[in-house]
């Protein structure tokens, strides 16, 4: 059928998965049941992978003003200083994140779709919906009325208490934590004195461009994350709560007692922009796909927001199904292909979900016993480099990978099929750039990329009118050695990567070839 697929939600996931349709060829619209697009920050890092995912659509150098690249993490108890765990970005050229609010997220994103002629719907409702073999039949509540819409596609992208989900009748499986947590978006300035804990190093008393912050206590952890040089996040655990506990946002006046009982910074609140009452829920639905239903971001899992993974794993989740449904949608594909993304990103959350968990409640530590061992291993661990670039390959997402997927074929080299391809510093016209600039569509309807070392005969490789090819030493220039390095192939090898950045197959041109054939793209 010629109608756009519907998304429901224009937060983060519904904008990416909006804008991903769109930019391969699919008629997408896109309903939001607000008035308008958030104006709080909620979500602050955008991490590589995602930044990688956008690319096509959003080059990432247009990011790069507006966000602050994180160094790393201070450490701290009760306030004293006592480790450091810095990120490890050798060896790339993209930041490892960006920390942009999500509101500027979105403006972006929105900003990208209104140059493609597509307008987020707002005030616009999903009530209810019925599948059909080749349909979804969608009634929508509308400014203007009720109003029945069919769609060949539905993606739920509508949040936590998805309507969608909610039609569909799934369980949302998993558990609310049972604690409560102070939130807030302020303004500090220092001022010595203000807090009668005297620091012993700079570091206590006031935070740096980039560094985030986390002290346990006996009171319960703080945490701090920048938003600019002044303004910060700040999450302060409050002790336990159950469903029947009400919510109470706190004032600046808690969030400054706790400065001052946990801390040793020298800061003074003088402005709020968001205060919350907040409550952590771990939770994932068992299946995203539902016929030609869908759900992501959100709708289809949430967990504790240590780390920074929620609006990346949800935008993750929209390049991933974004690019096969416009595949499908061209003919180019078999609709089996869309139930790779079950495959795909399902084990993807259930991975956040864990590790996320693991590293909220090994801050809620207010034994000073076990902190004491605890203070003790983060002092040793964070000065060994290979744990200093593992923790940046998790945070920065570099370590998602779909290695078991179906849609993985012939690996050669160090780097497997299923990974994302990586970033590293190329050359491009005399520029040093990163490689991810090599994926950036050449002309339309591009959904792979064909990456050649400098011995293949391109006359001999698989060209058809979804590739496009790009080869060492014609196209671009690895002067300092980090492609070939990375890679490991043979000079006569190719790549194959996805319209999401992952690598689809490698080594010979035949095993390129099979790949395409069986997706139907050749």
């Amino acid at each position: 059928m010629d109608a756009p697929v519907l998304v429901v939600g224009a937060g983060p996931v519904g904008l990416a998965a909006a804008l991903t349709l769109s930019w391969f060829g699919a008629a997408v619209r896109i309903v939001d049941q607000n008035d308008a697009p958030t104006s709080l920050s909620k979500a602050l890092v955008l991490w590589r992978r995602s930044l990688i995912n956008l690319d096509p659509m959003i080059p990432y150098e247009q990011w790069l003003g507006d966000g602050i690249v994180p160094n790393g993490l201070h450490f701290y108890d009760q306030g004293a200083y006592h480790a450091t765990m810095k990120l490890d970005n050798a060896g790339h050229t993209m930041p490892p994140g960006l920390l942009i609010p999500q509101s500027n997220v979105e403006a972006t994103m929105i900003a990208a779709l209104r140059q493609r002629g597509i307008q987020v719907e707002r005030r616009t409702r999903l009530v209810s919906f019925e599948r059909a073999a080749d349909r979804v039949v969608c009634q929508l509540e509308t400014p203007q009325g009720e109003q029945q819409v069919e769609t060949p596609y539905l993606l739920g992208c509508d949040g936590a208490h998805s309507q969608v989900r909610h039609t569909l009748g799934l369980d949302f499986a998993g558990e609310s934590v049972a604690q409560r947590w102070l939130l807030g978006d302020i303004e500090v300035k220092v001022e010595d004195g203000v807090n009668p804990h005297t620091p012993q190093d700079e570091r206590e008393r006031t935070l740096t461009h980039g560094w985030l912050y986390s002290t346990n206590s006996d009171e319960g952890s703080l945490q701090l994350f920048p938003i600019n040089d002044s303004r910060y996040r700040i999450f302060v655990e409050a002790g336990m709560a159950g469903p029947e506990t009400p919510r109470q946002d706190p004032t600046i006046a808690d969030l400054q007692a706790a400065l001052i009982a946990r801390t040793r910074l020298q800061w003074r609140i003088t402005n709020s922009y968001w205060l919350a009452d907040f409550r952590i829920s771990e939770r994932q639905v068992s299946q995203y796909v539902h016929g030609n239903v869908f759900l992501a971001g959100d709708a289809a899992h949430v967990h504790s927001p240590a780390g920074g993974q929620g609006m990346n794993t949800g935008i993750q989740d929209a390049a991933n199904l974004g690019w096969k449904i416009a595949l499908v949608m061209r003919g180019a594909a078999d609709a089996s292909l869309l139930e790779t993304y079950q495959e795909e990103r399902h084990p993807v959350a259930a991975r956040v979900i864990k590790m996320s968990g693991r590293a909220m409640r090994m801050t809620m530590n207010t034994n000073r016993l076990t902190r004491g061992v605890q203070d003790v291993i983060q002092s040793i661990v964070t000065h060994i480099p290979a744990v200093r670039k593992t923790v940046t390959s998790i945070l920065a997402e570099d370590d998602v990978k779909y290695l078991n997927s179906s849609l993985a074929g012939e690996s050669a080299g160090k780097i497997e099929a299923g990974v994302t391809f990586p970033d590293v510093p190329i050359e491009i016209d005399g520029q040093r750039v990163s490689s991810i600039e090599l994926l950036r569509p050449q002309r339309k309807d591009v959904f792979y990329t064909l990456v050649l070392m400098p011995e293949a005969n391109a006359d001999a490789w698989p060209m058809g009118s979804l590739v496009q090819c790009r080869q060492l030493d014609i196209d671009f220039n690895d002067p300092e050695g980090h492609f070939s390095k990375a890679f490991g192939l043979s000079a006569d090898s190719g790549v194959l990567v996805r319209a999401d950045g992952v690598i689809a197959a490698e080594g010979s041109a035949s095993a390129i070839d099979t790949w395409l054939r069986q997706m139907g793209g050749k």
